[in-house]
């Protein structure tokens, strides 16, 4: 079954929204099934303070108001860090991920940054590759009952302007 694309609000989350950012992304990592010992153990990855959004371009997604999807980006020298990509689970597959993406690879661009890189949930990195992004290799990250878990380590490249190169 197609869903039409939404077309949500874009804009910079507020320090006092942190605690439905850390729901959103606790919600969105156990849609993919995980055992609740392992997000147990990642708790503290998926928590977002009102320091993280004071000091990262933390952007949200709202539809009539309510947050339903967040991105954060780390810039630093030259490269990027994508660190959050959040969409609560009922709006998957309806392009706010993409626009939240396109919305922190630009912040990223416009900061001077020429690189993105992602550190991936396996279950996410086909939707960073249909973006435009590159695998560039994985890391060790085994959890209790899986030891050879990897995670994809993936990069976008941008073209140096304000607006990164990106398939759409």
């Amino acid at each position: 079954m197609h869903r039409p694309p939404l077309r949500a609000t874009i804009r910079k989350a507020m320090p006092s929204e942190a605690p439905v950012l850390t729901e959103l992304a606790r919600a969105a990592k156990a849609s993919w099934g995980y055992p609740p010992h392992w997000l147990e153990q990642w708790a503290p990855d998926l928590l977002i303070t009102p320091e993280y959004i004071e000091t990262q371009d933390v952007f949200v997604a709202t539809l009539d108001g309510r947050i339903v999807g967040m991105t954060a980006i780390g810039v630093g020298g030259n490269g990027a860090t994508l660190e959050h990509a959040w969409i609560n689970p009922g709006f998957h597959g309806r392009g706010l991920g993409a626009a939240l993406v396109r919305q922190a690879l630009t912040a990223a661009a416009s900061r001077g940054a020429s690189t993105v890189h992602v550190v991936s949930d396996p279950f996410a990195e086909p939707f960073y590759l249909r973006l435009g992004a590159t695998r560039r290799g994985g890391l060790p990250a085994p959890m209790p009952g899986c030891p050879d878990r990897v995670l994809p380590h993936l990069e976008f490249r941008l073209n140096g302007g304000p607006s990164p190169s990106i398939n759409h």
